[in-house]
């Protein structure tokens, strides 16, 4: 969990305490005495006492415990699917958590508040919006309206279209599912007379029809990344091999492998999605049909100078501080050979200028070829351990009040500086 949004504090002595307000209020609401019937492993399992209400009339849960592989979700599902159970799966991964709604053997709703599963960015990555456009809508939705009705009133898309894409979405949360390996979940399943409030959009997609299809989407998955690490590589068609026979998405997939066009460009210019898109690529590269090449020249210049300048402020000012005391050239020489001895020399040169400051224009032209899938993010943890080792440097030139103020100085303005 982030923050304290939802956090019970045990105290070493056994008590419990409330941290979050908002947290307090839904308590509030299940007010009574429980009895603890499980300590498991990162997860307290209460019961409440006194007058219970029968089957027919109470939630109940029905399975929770801990994610230990990626399959613990899907022999999970199958249980829910072939009981033909109707209920919620909660699955609290790491970094997300997602809820499956099924009933009579389908899924009936999904929601993640994972920013990846949003109905923006699945239309984004389908093609249907770019990112501009997505940008601008998002920031003028109203707080009353779903991103899904805004469409539909501005006529970017028809109800129909705006369904198809809510299927889609779901689709895509129940796969991610299916890839948590470590994590927790717990089914409930609701009383007959359930209040709550329905979900925006009730949906009715086969459940065994997506475990099989995820099961596949696993296993393949694994075998395309044998060949294909990454979605930024960029297929070129090979000159002496013939065009292939127009089949599934190699019919639109083929005419854009130019070479020019990442695989994650094409999964949107094509609307074939991730999946079909790496898979299309896949089959085409083990044909001999496509190579696969770095792009080198689609790399904005812009933000990776900003990075730059943000980062020699603080060089610049780490050098001003060693040069009251006359160890400028001392410094100089100790980053030269800290650079030397990183790995980090393509990036920066062989050393600093005499003001502390590395040459921006340098470091957008080694990110242009870094064989790297995220140049400006390690062009980002580089930076910030030449910031670290500069400050470390500096420490034996100062005097021991000034050391600390610098380094309690360039600490906050480090943090700061994020991509």
């Amino acid at each position: 969990m982030e923050g304290n949004e939802e956090l019970l504090s045990v105290r070493e002595d056994g008590t419990l305490r409330v941290v979050a307000p908002g947290y307090r209020l839904r308590m509030h609401e299940q007010s009574g005495a429980y009895r603890l019937v499980s300590e498991l492993p990162g997860m307290l399992v209460f019961q409440k006492q006194g007058v219970i209400p029968s089957l027919e009339q109470r939630a109940r849960v029905l399975m929770a415990g801990e994610i230990i592989s990626r399959m613990t979700v899907m022999e999970i599902i199958n249980i829910i699917a072939t009981s033909n159970w109707r209920g919620e799966l909660h699955i609290f991964g790491n970094s997300a958590k997602r809820q499956l709604s099924f009933d009579q053997g389908a899924l009936i709703h999904a929601f993640s508040n994972d920013a990846q599963d949003r109905l923006g960015e699945v239309l984004y990555h389908m093609g249907m919006l770019g990112r501009a456009e997505l940008d601008v809508l998002l920031k003028e939705l109203p707080p009353d309206r779903r991103f899904g009705q805004q469409l539909v009133q501005k006529g970017i898309l028809e109800a129909q279209q705006l369904f198809q894409c809510l299927q889609r979405q779901a689709e895509q949360i129940f796969y991610n599912a299916l890839l948590v390996g470590d994590g927790h979940y717990l089914f409930v399943q609701p009383s007959d007379d359930d209040p709550q409030e329905p979900a925006f959009t009730t949906l009715h997609i086969p459940v065994q029809a997506l475990l099989m299809e995820g099961v596949q989407r696993i296993d393949e998955m694994a075998l395309f990344r044998e060949r294909i690490p990454n979605n930024l590589l960029c297929p070129e068609r090979n000159s002496s091999h013939p065009e292939p026979p127009s089949e599934g998405g190699v019919r639109s997939l083929w005419p854009l492998c130019d070479g020019n066009h990442s695989i994650e460009e094409l999964a949107r210019l094509t609307g074939l999605g991730e999946f079909e898109t790496i898979k299309a690529v896949y089959h085409l590269l083990r044909d001999g049909r496509v190579n696969l090449r770095r792009s080198s020249s689609r790399l904005d210049p812009r933000p990776v100078q900003e990075l730059v300048a943000r980062f020699n402020e603080v060089m610049q000012d780490v050098f001003l501080a060693v040069a009251t005391y006359g160890r400028i050239e001392d410094a100089r020489r100790t980053l030269s050979g800290w650079i030397e001895h990183s790995g980090y020399g393509p990036f920066f040169g062989p050393g600093v200028e005499e003001d502390g400051s590395i040459d921006p224009h340098r470091v957008v032209e080694a990110l242009r070829h870094a064989d790297h899938e995220r140049p400006i993010e390690a062009l980002h943890q580089a930076l910030h351990e030449l910031a670290a080792f500069a400050l470390f440097a500096a420490s034996s030139s100062l005097p021991r009040e000034q050391e600390r103020a610098l380094a309690k100085d360039i600490s906050r303005r480090l943090r700061a500086i994020r991509i």
